[in-house]
Protein backbone atom coordinates (compact mmCIF):
# COMPACT_ATOMS: atom_id res chain seq x y z
CA UNK A 1 0.00 0.00 0.00
CA UNK A 2 1.31 3.60 -0.16
CA UNK A 3 1.16 4.09 3.56
CA UNK A 4 -1.16 3.68 6.40
CA UNK A 5 -4.49 4.64 6.20
CA UNK A 6 -4.06 7.70 8.40
CA UNK A 7 -1.22 9.13 6.37
CA UNK A 8 -2.27 12.15 3.64
CA UNK A 9 0.19 11.32 1.47
CA UNK A 10 -2.19 9.10 -1.23
CA UNK A 11 -0.08 7.79 -4.12
CA UNK A 12 -1.06 7.89 -7.58
CA UNK A 13 2.09 5.68 -8.21
CA UNK A 14 2.92 3.00 -5.95
CA UNK A 15 5.93 2.67 -3.85
CA UNK A 16 6.15 -0.54 -5.01
CA UNK A 17 6.50 0.20 -8.85
CA UNK A 18 8.61 3.14 -8.19
CA UNK A 19 11.39 1.30 -6.49
CA UNK A 20 12.08 -0.27 -10.20
CA UNK A 21 12.98 2.95 -11.41
CA UNK A 22 15.20 3.65 -8.64
CA UNK A 23 19.47 3.79 -9.86
CA UNK A 24 21.66 2.78 -7.25
CA UNK A 25 21.54 5.57 -4.69
CA UNK A 26 17.56 4.80 -4.49
CA UNK A 27 16.99 8.41 -5.96
CA UNK A 28 14.01 8.21 -9.15
CA UNK A 29 14.69 10.81 -11.59
CA UNK A 30 11.78 12.66 -13.59
CA UNK A 31 12.48 15.65 -15.98
CA UNK A 32 10.04 18.72 -16.44
CA UNK A 33 8.32 20.21 -19.78
CA UNK A 34 11.30 22.72 -19.12
CA UNK A 35 13.90 20.30 -18.81
CA UNK A 36 14.45 20.94 -15.44
CA UNK A 37 15.56 17.48 -13.38
CA UNK A 38 14.43 16.19 -10.06
CA UNK A 39 15.46 13.51 -7.60
CA UNK A 40 14.30 12.45 -4.62
CA UNK A 41 14.97 8.92 -2.69
CA UNK A 42 12.12 6.31 -3.15
CA UNK A 43 12.23 5.36 0.27
CA UNK A 44 10.99 8.62 1.24
CA UNK A 45 7.74 7.98 -0.15
CA UNK A 46 7.54 11.55 -1.27
CA UNK A 47 7.25 11.02 -5.09
CA UNK A 48 4.16 10.08 -6.99
CA UNK A 49 1.41 11.17 -4.33
CA UNK A 50 -1.13 14.04 -3.98
CA UNK A 51 -2.12 15.28 -0.10
CA UNK A 52 -5.41 13.78 0.88
CA UNK A 53 -5.74 13.29 -3.22
CA UNK A 54 -8.31 10.01 -1.83
CA UNK A 55 -9.97 11.72 0.63
CA UNK A 56 -13.27 13.43 0.36
CA UNK A 57 -13.47 16.75 2.09
CA UNK A 58 -16.62 17.57 3.14
CA UNK A 59 -15.89 20.53 5.34
CA UNK A 60 -16.79 19.05 8.50
CA UNK A 61 -16.23 15.62 10.61
CA UNK A 62 -18.24 13.82 8.04
CA UNK A 63 -15.06 12.65 5.71
CA UNK A 64 -13.63 9.71 4.03
CA UNK A 65 -11.07 8.01 2.28
CA UNK A 66 -10.97 5.36 -0.56
CA UNK A 67 -7.30 5.00 0.04
CA UNK A 68 -7.50 1.84 0.66
CA UNK A 69 -8.66 0.29 -1.83
CA UNK A 70 -6.26 0.59 -3.59
CA UNK A 71 -4.48 -2.75 -1.98
CA UNK A 72 -3.83 -3.97 -5.35
CA UNK A 73 -0.64 -1.95 -4.11
CA UNK A 74 0.51 -4.88 -1.83
CA UNK A 75 0.90 -7.82 -5.11
CA UNK A 76 2.90 -5.03 -7.31
CA UNK A 77 6.31 -7.06 -6.38
CA UNK A 78 4.29 -10.68 -7.09
CA UNK A 79 3.12 -9.15 -10.46
CA UNK A 80 6.20 -8.09 -11.86
CA UNK A 81 8.19 -10.86 -10.91
CA UNK A 82 5.41 -13.00 -12.42
CA UNK A 83 5.72 -11.22 -15.92
CA UNK A 84 9.31 -10.78 -15.95
CA UNK A 85 9.15 -14.63 -16.06
CA UNK A 86 7.52 -14.82 -19.04
CA UNK A 87 10.62 -14.76 -21.40
CA UNK A 88 10.35 -13.59 -24.65
CA UNK A 89 11.38 -14.92 -27.73
CA UNK A 90 15.28 -14.62 -28.45
CA UNK A 91 15.87 -14.35 -24.61
CA UNK A 92 18.19 -17.18 -24.88
CA UNK A 93 21.55 -17.58 -26.86
CA UNK A 94 19.80 -20.18 -29.31
CA UNK A 95 16.63 -17.81 -29.74
CA UNK A 96 18.48 -14.96 -30.38
CA UNK A 97 19.81 -16.69 -32.89
CA UNK A 98 16.92 -17.64 -34.30
CA UNK A 99 15.43 -14.40 -34.16
CA UNK A 100 18.04 -12.90 -35.80
CA UNK A 101 17.83 -15.51 -38.81
CA UNK A 102 13.90 -13.84 -39.00
CA UNK A 103 15.01 -10.64 -40.34
CA UNK A 104 16.71 -12.27 -43.18
CA UNK A 105 13.14 -14.09 -43.81
CA UNK A 106 10.43 -12.50 -45.82
CA UNK A 107 6.64 -11.90 -44.95
CA UNK A 108 7.63 -12.16 -41.22
CA UNK A 109 5.69 -10.85 -38.80
CA UNK A 110 5.48 -9.58 -35.33
CA UNK A 111 3.72 -12.65 -34.07
CA UNK A 112 6.43 -14.47 -35.36
CA UNK A 113 8.90 -12.82 -33.00
CA UNK A 114 6.68 -13.43 -30.15
CA UNK A 115 6.45 -16.40 -27.31
CA UNK A 116 2.93 -17.33 -25.97
CA UNK A 117 1.30 -17.77 -22.46
CA UNK A 118 -1.55 -18.63 -20.80
CA UNK A 119 -1.84 -16.00 -17.68
CA UNK A 120 -3.23 -17.98 -14.85
CA UNK A 121 -6.93 -16.48 -13.60
CA UNK A 122 -5.06 -14.61 -10.19
CA UNK A 123 -2.60 -13.03 -12.40
CA UNK A 124 -4.57 -12.13 -14.59
CA UNK A 125 -6.84 -10.17 -12.65
CA UNK A 126 -4.62 -8.72 -10.45
CA UNK A 127 -2.40 -7.05 -13.53
CA UNK A 128 -5.72 -5.87 -15.05
CA UNK A 129 -7.19 -4.07 -11.73
CA UNK A 130 -3.23 -3.07 -11.12
CA UNK A 131 -3.60 -1.55 -14.76
CA UNK A 132 -6.95 0.33 -14.06
CA UNK A 133 -5.53 1.57 -10.62
CA UNK A 134 -2.70 3.45 -12.38
CA UNK A 135 -5.11 4.94 -15.27
CA UNK A 136 -7.85 5.82 -12.82
CA UNK A 137 -5.64 7.74 -10.48
CA UNK A 138 -3.53 9.31 -12.81
CA UNK A 139 -3.25 12.90 -12.68
CA UNK A 140 -4.21 13.16 -16.26
CA UNK A 141 -7.66 11.02 -15.34
CA UNK A 142 -7.63 13.41 -12.42
CA UNK A 143 -7.79 16.18 -14.25
CA UNK A 144 -10.05 14.86 -16.82
CA UNK A 145 -12.87 13.80 -13.39
CA UNK A 146 -12.75 17.34 -12.24
CA UNK A 147 -13.52 18.76 -15.34
CA UNK A 148 -16.95 16.90 -15.64
CA UNK A 149 -18.47 19.48 -13.41
CA UNK A 150 -18.09 22.10 -16.76
CA UNK A 151 -21.00 20.06 -17.60
CA UNK A 152 -23.31 21.56 -15.40
CA UNK A 153 -21.45 25.55 -15.88
CA UNK A 154 -19.19 25.26 -12.89
CA UNK A 155 -15.24 25.55 -12.95
CA UNK A 156 -13.31 22.37 -12.61
CA UNK A 157 -13.63 20.77 -8.98
CA UNK A 158 -11.49 18.89 -7.37
CA UNK A 159 -13.98 16.87 -4.62
CA UNK A 160 -16.39 16.39 -8.05
CA UNK A 161 -12.86 14.67 -9.20
CA UNK A 162 -12.57 12.50 -6.41
CA UNK A 163 -16.17 11.01 -6.46
CA UNK A 164 -15.83 10.58 -9.97
CA UNK A 165 -12.65 8.23 -9.51
CA UNK A 166 -14.17 6.91 -6.44
CA UNK A 167 -16.87 6.17 -8.67
CA UNK A 168 -14.86 4.68 -11.40
CA UNK A 169 -12.36 2.66 -9.44
CA UNK A 170 -15.23 0.59 -7.41
CA UNK A 171 -16.63 -0.22 -10.63
CA UNK A 172 -13.20 -1.04 -12.28
CA UNK A 173 -12.40 -3.36 -9.19
CA UNK A 174 -15.42 -5.20 -9.36
CA UNK A 175 -14.92 -6.12 -12.91
CA UNK A 176 -11.39 -7.12 -12.51
CA UNK A 177 -12.04 -9.31 -9.49
CA UNK A 178 -15.59 -10.80 -10.39
CA UNK A 179 -15.97 -10.02 -14.15
CA UNK A 180 -15.48 -12.23 -17.15
CA UNK A 181 -12.01 -12.20 -18.17
CA UNK A 182 -12.35 -13.99 -21.64
CA UNK A 183 -11.53 -11.78 -24.81
CA UNK A 184 -9.11 -9.69 -23.16
CA UNK A 185 -4.96 -10.11 -24.30
CA UNK A 186 -1.62 -8.73 -22.57
CA UNK A 187 1.23 -7.97 -24.93
CA UNK A 188 4.24 -7.93 -22.74
CA UNK A 189 7.13 -5.76 -24.09
CA UNK A 190 10.63 -6.59 -22.75
CA UNK A 191 13.80 -4.11 -23.27
CA UNK A 192 17.09 -5.18 -21.69
CA UNK A 193 19.05 -2.31 -23.02
CA UNK A 194 16.71 0.60 -24.12
CA UNK A 195 14.45 2.02 -21.19
CA UNK A 196 10.92 3.16 -21.13
CA UNK A 197 9.60 6.06 -19.70
CA UNK A 198 6.72 6.49 -17.17
CA UNK A 199 4.58 9.66 -17.60
CA UNK A 200 1.61 11.26 -15.02
CA UNK A 201 -0.33 10.23 -17.83
CA UNK A 202 -1.15 7.20 -20.31
CA UNK A 203 -2.81 5.93 -23.13
CA UNK A 204 -5.71 5.16 -21.84
CA UNK A 205 -8.72 4.18 -24.26
CA UNK A 206 -9.93 1.68 -21.61
CA UNK A 207 -11.37 3.42 -18.60
CA UNK A 208 -14.23 5.50 -20.44
CA UNK A 209 -15.57 2.25 -21.40
CA UNK A 210 -16.52 1.19 -18.01
CA UNK A 211 -20.05 2.58 -17.92
CA UNK A 212 -21.07 0.14 -19.77
CA UNK A 213 -20.51 -2.88 -17.26
CA UNK A 214 -17.91 -4.63 -19.33
CA UNK A 215 -13.81 -4.15 -19.76
CA UNK A 216 -13.29 -3.21 -23.49
CA UNK A 217 -10.84 -1.36 -25.33
CA UNK A 218 -6.43 -0.63 -25.16
CA UNK A 219 -4.08 0.83 -23.36
CA UNK A 220 -0.25 0.72 -22.86
CA UNK A 221 1.61 1.10 -19.69
CA UNK A 222 5.09 1.34 -19.07
CA UNK A 223 5.77 -0.58 -15.66
CA UNK A 224 9.38 -0.68 -15.52
CA UNK A 225 12.21 0.69 -17.58
CA UNK A 226 12.17 -2.56 -18.87
CA UNK A 227 8.82 -3.94 -18.78
CA UNK A 228 5.98 -2.10 -20.49
CA UNK A 229 1.97 -3.83 -21.05
CA UNK A 230 0.17 -3.77 -23.66
CA UNK A 231 -3.54 -5.21 -23.37
CA UNK A 232 -6.83 -5.09 -25.92
CA UNK A 233 -9.74 -6.76 -25.85
CA UNK A 234 -10.36 -8.40 -29.25
CA UNK A 235 -13.57 -9.05 -30.37
CA UNK A 236 -12.87 -12.68 -31.02
CA UNK A 237 -9.57 -14.77 -29.85
CA UNK A 238 -9.15 -18.18 -28.70
CA UNK A 239 -9.41 -19.02 -25.04
CA UNK A 240 -5.57 -19.51 -24.70
CA UNK A 241 -2.93 -18.20 -25.46
CA UNK A 242 -3.87 -14.77 -23.41
CA UNK A 243 -0.57 -13.27 -23.39
CA UNK A 244 2.48 -12.31 -25.89
CA UNK A 245 6.13 -11.96 -25.02
CA UNK A 246 8.09 -9.86 -27.38
CA UNK A 247 11.67 -8.20 -27.29
CA UNK A 248 11.20 -4.68 -28.20
CA UNK A 249 12.99 -3.31 -30.95
CA UNK A 250 14.94 0.31 -29.92
CA UNK A 251 12.35 1.88 -32.22
CA UNK A 252 9.66 0.43 -30.57
CA UNK A 253 10.73 1.37 -26.76
CA UNK A 254 11.56 5.30 -28.91
CA UNK A 255 7.70 5.25 -30.25
CA UNK A 256 6.18 4.17 -26.47
CA UNK A 257 8.39 6.71 -24.81
CA UNK A 258 6.87 9.33 -27.61
CA UNK A 259 3.02 8.09 -26.98
CA UNK A 260 3.71 8.44 -23.45
CA UNK A 261 5.31 12.37 -23.71
CA UNK A 262 2.12 12.82 -25.33
CA UNK A 263 -0.21 12.00 -22.29
CA UNK A 264 1.98 13.30 -19.93
CA UNK A 265 1.75 16.98 -18.71
CA UNK A 266 4.25 17.60 -15.68
CA UNK A 267 6.49 14.25 -15.43
CA UNK A 268 8.29 11.90 -16.77
CA UNK A 269 9.87 9.38 -14.64
CA UNK A 270 13.22 8.14 -16.18
CA UNK A 271 16.07 5.74 -15.06
CA UNK A 272 19.59 6.53 -16.68
CA UNK A 273 19.57 9.05 -19.27
CA UNK A 274 17.34 11.80 -19.14
CA UNK A 275 14.52 11.13 -22.06
CA UNK A 276 14.48 13.91 -25.48
CA UNK A 277 11.54 15.74 -24.80
CA UNK A 278 9.09 16.17 -27.52
CA UNK A 279 6.79 19.17 -28.50
CA UNK A 280 4.01 17.45 -27.62
CA UNK A 281 5.54 17.00 -23.79
CA UNK A 282 6.70 20.64 -23.84
CA UNK A 283 3.17 22.16 -24.36
CA UNK A 284 2.72 20.77 -20.88
CA UNK A 285 -0.71 19.40 -21.39
CA UNK A 286 -2.36 16.38 -21.42
CA UNK A 287 -3.15 15.87 -24.65
CA UNK A 288 -4.18 12.51 -26.89
CA UNK A 289 -4.26 11.00 -30.04
CA UNK A 290 -7.76 12.87 -31.99
CA UNK A 291 -8.34 9.42 -33.29
CA UNK A 292 -8.76 6.31 -31.14
CA UNK A 293 -5.66 4.83 -33.11
CA UNK A 294 -1.87 4.90 -33.80
CA UNK A 295 0.29 2.83 -36.34
CA UNK A 296 2.55 1.06 -33.03
CA UNK A 297 -0.97 0.15 -31.50
CA UNK A 298 -2.35 -1.36 -34.74
CA UNK A 299 1.00 -3.52 -34.93
CA UNK A 300 0.50 -4.65 -31.66
CA UNK A 301 -3.23 -5.33 -32.03
CA UNK A 302 -1.73 -7.93 -34.84
CA UNK A 303 -0.35 -9.71 -31.98
CA UNK A 304 -3.28 -10.41 -30.65
CA UNK A 305 -5.34 -11.25 -33.50
CA UNK A 306 -7.01 -8.12 -34.39
CA UNK A 307 -7.26 -8.24 -38.25
CA UNK A 308 -7.59 -5.09 -40.32
CA UNK A 309 -11.68 -6.00 -40.64
CA UNK A 310 -12.11 -5.96 -36.85
CA UNK A 311 -10.44 -2.81 -35.80
CA UNK A 312 -12.32 -0.65 -33.52
CA UNK A 313 -11.15 2.53 -34.92
CA UNK A 314 -10.04 4.30 -37.97
CA UNK A 315 -6.11 5.24 -38.46
CA UNK A 316 -4.59 8.60 -37.47
CA UNK A 317 -1.93 9.45 -34.88
CA UNK A 318 -2.77 13.32 -34.84
CA UNK A 319 -2.62 15.01 -31.14
CA UNK A 320 -4.85 17.40 -29.63
CA UNK A 321 -6.39 19.11 -26.67
CA UNK A 322 -8.07 17.80 -23.61
CA UNK A 323 -11.16 19.84 -23.37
Amino acid sequence: MSGTQKSKNHHWWPVGLQSHWANYAGDVSWIEPSGNIISKRTANRKIGFKIHGHTILRGSAWESSFEAEFDIDNEVHKIIAALKALRPFGWTPREFFSLIKLRFKKNTTLRDRCKYYHLDETLHRNLLLLMHSLLIRSPANRSRYESYSRFVGRPPDEEVGKLNMMQRYALAKKLCQTGLISNQYFVLLHSPWDRFIFGDGSLDWMTNGLAGNRISGRTLIPLTPHLCVYFCTPMSMRPTPNCASLLAAPWMVDWINDITQVYSKDKLFFLGKAPKLTEAFRQAQFLEHKKKSDDLIEMLDEIAGFGRETRFFAPGSIVRRRQ
